[in-house]
């Protein structure tokens, strides 16, 4: 078993962190293999375990991801974005939580993470046997009530991408595109989740989030990737992802289509929909903070 971790870049200062929270894991990694989204000059480490690629430039995230699990030599990839850091015990745990799945291909771990507010999230693990589209979507409570796998913490089995890879097309939701398409075509598929933060977020919240994404194009991706999930799972995504852009973007055209969609294609749960009428006043406070 060996650990390649891959970071997608484009050359943000706060990559030489990233970095070396890496290269400071109680589990040595095998290599690091940072894949430039840029034409721009990156600086890296002079450690043999760093390699510099790069793909693009703008080609996005997943080609990049996907530029360096190709290129990995280790058999089990660690993804990192260039703006959070992992702990230093965050391989160590995710290994120890997979166990003799490790040697297996269709499995992948993940950890809580603390968010730059300094909030633990998310607030629960998933579920023994339950739906990862649920897990990820359905609100359970009116603040928070919704999982995440974060990109940051993701484990995996390199056979696993090579085998079910991330979709280069996407312009935005790329990693959620690629855990449906797990749930989709891996029956089976193990999901072990260490409910402690072994990764800090030093760029999220709304303001981290692309600005190119549009309401209307995140319904778009809703049709073509959140399939063969119940009503109320695709009316709760509805009201808490596409209706966020198009308040985001003060576009109420947007916005009222919305929440047409969310009871023409759900219903949202009463917590989807609370959401729903909550969301433009924590806009508003966030907004004046």
């Amino acid at each position: 078993m060996s650990v390649s971790v891959v970071i997608p870049t484009t050359g943000r200062p706060s990559l030489a962190a990233a970095i070396a929270s890496v290269l400071v894991q109680g589990v040595a990694v095998h290599e690091v293999i940072v894949v430039a989204d840029t034409a721009d000059e990156i600086t890296v480490p002079s450690d043999p375990r760093v390699i510099l690629l790069r793909s693009g430039p703008r080609a996005g995230g997943n080609a990049a991801r996907m530029k360096g699990i190709t290129e990995a030599t280790g058999t089990i990839i660690g993804l990192l974005d260039d703006d959070d850091v992992w702990h230093p015990d965050k391989l160590e745990k995710q290994l120890a939580a997979a166990g003799d799945a490790v040697n297996e291909t269709h499995w992948l771990s993940a950890s809580y993470v603390t968010r730059s507010s300094g909030v633990i999230w998310p607030e629960r693990p998933i579920g023994d046997n339950e739906d990862l589209a649920d897990y990820l979507f359905h609100k359970t409570a009116l603040r928070g009530g919704q999982g995440a796998l974060h990109t940051s913490t993701l484990l995996f089995p390199r056979a696993l991408a090579l085998e079910t890879p991330f979709d280069t097309s996407l312009p935005f939701h790329q990693d959620t595109a690629w855990l449906l398409r797990l749930r989709r075509e891996v029956p089976g598929l193990r999901v072990f989740q260490v409910a402690s933060s072994l990764v800090s977020l030093f760029d999220d919240g709304p303001a981290s989030v692309s600005k190119s994404i549009t309401a209307d194009g995140s319904l778009k991706w809703m049709h073509s990737h959140l399939t063969g999930v119940t009503p109320r799972t695709r009316g709760d995504f509805i009201m808490t992802v596409p209706y966020f852009f198009a308040l985001r973007k003060k576009d109420y055209r947007a916005a009222l289509r919305c929440l047409v969609e969310a009871f023409l294609y759900g219903p949202p749960s009463l917590y989807g929909a609370l959401a729903a009428i909550t969301l433009p006043i924590k806009l508003r406070q966030a907004k004046n903070l």
